[in-house]
């Protein structure tokens, strides 16, 4: 509580502290690209601001101008025609590297710039990234002049000047494009005049957009050359006619209702009052309140009675507190020409309105709070109660804490709950206030469904009817997260004398949990063993052999003396594939527990926690004196991940990667090892990458999401959403029919139950490919064209020499902690953001037959000589030569 009141006093004092430097915009300026930086908390004048464009290995000091607080950086246009893939302004103030962030309003006012045949945008991530964004379209800087004849409700002419130009203009299509994104905007061909009607406006977002055809497979911008002060509305916005330079625009804004202030009341028929003062008096317009999900674009229309002043309606409370997602509010109407309205809500609008209410729902106290968004439109927030827990002391495998709030629920029982990861049993302990429970006392062993595993802690809130209400993990207050140590140990022998080790340690966000390995009653332990330099343990996941791990102990096998061997559960799909081999040991054995006490190095792909039959921690059978090499998974540079040298006790001796910027700026940079302990050299199955037959389908393959954690929240989930829409994409279904091209759906394990109920509904060319067969190396060498997300399977793709198409629908979501570099960085292909885009980019792709992208790898992947495997082993046996690392 004095934390938090602590924080509560220092936010308002770090706001007026922490100097800023904001992004407003960019545009054309003669012959520069303009930059305005707005200053905040400069409280005392720089000495000294400079600013520097650096492409490759090429650095400009660029001129900066100030006024006042704004700054303004030029960059010349000519250094912009030299960009292939992205170049970086840094900005430098009294001789420190300051961070640039951007405006709340920056999408709204980034106008297209195109030099020559390329498309160069603007991303803002600590410095100015210039990105060749749509480098695999083809544009054309010759223009194309229209003029604009009409203009009306949710139509736009366009009428071409120069159409003797074109040969094929049934192909015409027009597109508008803003600083990152593109969408098609469907027109109609007039048979008698040749004009393009346009009148689907939907996939228009507020802001710039500009505009060109696409003809041929080109694009070719408009330029407007008669009057072009027009404006036209559709159901969404407001959309104006703008030139800059001789650019052709369409600028659009939300309708905003004409209201004044807004009451809101609550009745004791379990329904909310809104009064909303109107100055719109058209007597024969009838309108709706629309309450839209933002999270799950659900939506709900409640009709608006009007009285002399207002427009009132009732919303039952059961519809507000369905979901905890945020909500915002607008207001239809169903004139001949109906149009969606935002509010525009200035501060006294709801400064005499109660906003904020408390009411149950599902058995627990809800707060509704009405407020003014960025945007100025009317919102509202949903939050459940708040449970204080906390577990404030271990003692002899007997914890202590607390639950506090609890009559925030109506008719509720907390319990303690302990649950193993693998089966979901768990088991239930009854809480108040402040409780202490003796874990020896559980029946623990029985919890555990296989012999090494995890059991997680939470805190359950029942309803009477034993429904459960709420389920949150319970932090350790004096948590100090190291992977390989723990807090306490106990050791329980059962009835038939197996011993079962159970440890309490804490995740990376501090929660709880126990780790439990398990020593079966007929494993001989050898007493004294010594570790052999020549015995290294290999594995991935428990249960996995498709990655780093076996290829590189098959190389090891095939090339050198290393008595090498791989370590895999039983029961499952890759361990029956590599059984016969006798170098393959099953997870727990008498001969896993023989190897693990003898081997001197331990390769893993995660953490070793997977390879080893005890806990990976110094006191256990010597794991001290071992050398732990982490062979990794993928290639480092996107989402954030724990395997940082401060959350190890015994961090890794050697750690791999691929190329110079992920070893110097990720893992010594970001990951604290020191760079000795750090070595270029690929990925061991990268050594794999040969394709021996011309591949010709197409393999979507997205990633999971860690929010999705219920199947209520998967169905309701964006990414159900976006993908089930495209797999079902009707221009996407004609383009691979048209081609004779098979799109094969591999969704993440953990998405698989859900699409292969859809997998008997799909189009002929679209398949499903079922988890586990067949291996991702495999499915990546059979196709010519992946489309993913954020995978790291890209990499090899790319590797490959084949295309990669992203399909980036929730990047600010799923970088919400951060990213580790700049997307334009590492996404290396095509990136899209909606269907409409990711149809297009495959189109592109199959129309040259599924060719690569003309990109430059080597700042990921240094090298591309199929020896990996090798020079992973020569840096390995330095470890041996009086401990030389490199």
């Amino acid at each position: 509580m004095i934390k938090n009141r602590l924080r509560r006093m220092v936010k308002p004092v770090k706001k007026h502290l922490i100097k800023k430097a904001i992004a407003n915009k960019y545009y054309l300026e003669n012959e520069y690209l303009v930059y305005e930086i707005k200053l905040i908390n400069f409280w005392l004048s720089p000495k000294s601001m400079r600013a520097k464009f650096i492409h490759g290995d090429i650095e400009l000091n660029l001129f900066v101008d100030n006024n006042g607080t704004l700054l303004f950086v030029r960059v010349p246009v000519h250094e912009l025609r030299s960009i292939n893939e992205v170049a970086y302004i840094e900005l430098t103030i009294d001789n420190k590297l300051v961070w640039i962030t951007k405006s709340t309003r920056w999408d709204n006012f980034c106008e297209s710039i195109l030099i020559e045949k390329k498309y160069i945008t603007t991303n803002i991530y600590k410095s100015i990234i210039i990105a060749n964004h749509f480098k695999e379209l083809t544009f054309i800087p010759e223009k194309v002049r229209v003029t604009v004849p009409t203009t009306k409700y949710n139509s736009l002419v366009l009428s071409l000047q120069d159409s003797d130009v074109f040969t094929d203009l049934d192909s015409l299509e027009v597109y508008a494009f803003n600083h990152d994104k593109f969408i098609i905007l469907n027109g109609i061909r007039d048979a008698a005049s040749a004009d393009i009607v346009i009148t689907e406006f939907s996939p228009l977002l507020i802001g710039l957009w500009r505009l060109f055809f696409k003809i041929n497979d080109a694009f070719y911008p408009l330029e407007i050359v008669n009057d072009y002060h027009r404006s036209f509305d559709t159901y969404n916005h407001e959309v104006s006619l703008l030139t800059k330079g001789d650019c052709f625009y369409l600028h659009a804004e939300p309708h905003l209702f004409l209201h004044g202030s807004i009451a809101i009341n609550m009745f004791e028929d379990e329904q909310l009052q809104l009064a909303i003062k109107s100055y719109d008096k058209r007597a024969d317009t009838n309108f709706e309140l629309i309450l839209d999900e933002l999270a799950t674009s659900d939506v709900k229309n409640y009709p608006l009675t009007k009285t002399m002043d207002s427009l009132i309606t009732k919303i039952a409370l059961n519809d507000l507190c369905t979901t905890f997602f945020s909500k915002q509010f607008f207001i239809v109407d169903d004139s001949a020409e109906p149009k969606k309205y935002q509010f525009d809500l200035q501060k006294h609008h709801l400064s005499s309105a109660l906003t904020t209410y408390k009411i149950t729902c599902d058995s627990q106290v809800i707060t509704l709070k009405f407020y003014k968004q960025k945007d100025h439109s009317l919102g509202l927030k949903v939050t459940k109660p708040v449970i204080r827990r906390m577990i404030v002391g271990i003692n002899d495998f007997k914890i202590k804490g607390f639950v506090l709030l609890l009559n925030r629920f109506i008719q509720c029982q907390a319990f303690l709950l302990l649950e193993e990861r693998d089966s979901g049993a768990s088991i239930k302990v009854p809480i108040h206030n402040r409780f202490s429970v003796d874990l020896m006392k559980l029946d623990l062993v029985q919890l555990k469904s296989k012999d090494k595993t995890i059991i997680d802690f939470y805190i359950v809130v029942e309803n009477s009817e034993s429904q459960v209400i709420r389920k949150e993990k319970i932090a350790y207050r004096h948590a100090d997260y190291k992977k390989d140590t723990y807090y306490e140990y106990q050791m329980i022998e059962d009835a038939d004398q197996n011993e079962h080790h159970f440890l309490l340690t804490t995740t990376p966000f501090d929660n709880l949990k126990i780790e439990s390995f398990t020593i079966l009653n007929d494993i001989q332990l050898p007493l004294n063993v010594k570790k052999d330099d020549n015995v290294w343990l290999i594995g991935e996941r428990y249960n996995t052999a498709q990655d780093n791990g076996i290829v590189f102990f098959n190389w090891l096998r095939e090339n050198t003396s290393v008595e090498a061997y791989y370590v895999i559960e039983e029961n499952n799909a890759d361990f029956e594939l590599i059984r016969d081999n006798p170098y393959v040991v099953a997870f727990g054995t008498q001969k896993h527990f023989n190897v693990s006490l003898k081997a001197k190095v331990l390769l893993g792909t995660h953490d070793l926690e997977n390879i080893l039959p005890y806990k990976a921690a110094g006191g256990f059978f010597g794991y001290e004196e071992t050398y732990k090499v982490f062979l990794q998974h993928g290639v480092l540079g996107r989402k954030n991940v724990e395997y940082h040298k401060k959350y190890y006790d015994l961090p890794f001796d050697l750690f791999i990667v691929s190329s110079e910027a992920e070893k110097s700026d990720i893992v010594v940079g970001e990951m604290g090892y020191d760079k000795e302990d750090v070595v270029v050299t690929g990925l061991a199955r990268f050594d794999q990458l040969v394709t021996s037959v011309a591949p010709k389908d197409i393999l979507l393959m997205p990633t999971w999401r860690d929010w999705i954690n219920t199947d209520a929240r998967f169905l309701e989930s964006d990414y159900y959403t976006a993908y089930s829409k495209l797999i079902k994409n009707k221009k996407l279904l004609q383009l691979l029919d048209d081609y004779e091209v098979n799109l094969n759906f591999y969704p993440h394990y953990r998405a698989q139950d859900y699409f292969v109920h859809e997998s008997e509904y799909l189009h002929d060319r679209i398949k499903f490919i079922p988890f586990g067969s067949e291996t991702v190396q495999n499915l990546l060498l059979r196709h010519a064209l992946l489309l993913t997300d954020y995978s790291s399977v890209s990499f090899d793709f790319s590797l490959l020499k084949k295309p990669v198409i992203y399909f980036h629908f929730d990047v600010d979501r799923f970088f919400r902690r951060g990213i580790l570099r700049p997307i334009e960085e590492t996404f290396i292909g095509g990136i899209a953001t909606t269907g409409d885009e990711m149809v297009e980019l495959i189109r592109e792709r199959i129309k040259h037959q599924l060719s690569n992208y003309d990109y430059d790898i080597s700042g990921i992947i240094k090298y591309d000589d199929l020896s990996n495997c090798e020079r992973i082993y020569r840096h390995v046996q330095k470890l041996f030569i009086h401990g030389q690392k490199e």
